[in-house]
């Protein structure tokens, strides 16, 4: 999917329905890989 449909609504949807999707996201979202521990952060600051 195109960067800018990568909303945190409809990747919550697409991953409910236990789907694979693969979408590019832009240096501005926020992003949590951490399942929740710690707060959202700015792509950019991710290692």
């Amino acid at each position: 999917m195109d960067s800018s449909y990568g909303t945190q609504r409809l990747m919550t949807l697409v991953d409910n329905l236990e789907k694979i999707y693969y979408c590019s996201l832009t240096i501005n979202r926020l992003v949590d890989d951490t399942g929740g521990v710690e707060k959202y952060q700015n792509i950019g600051e991710l290692s």
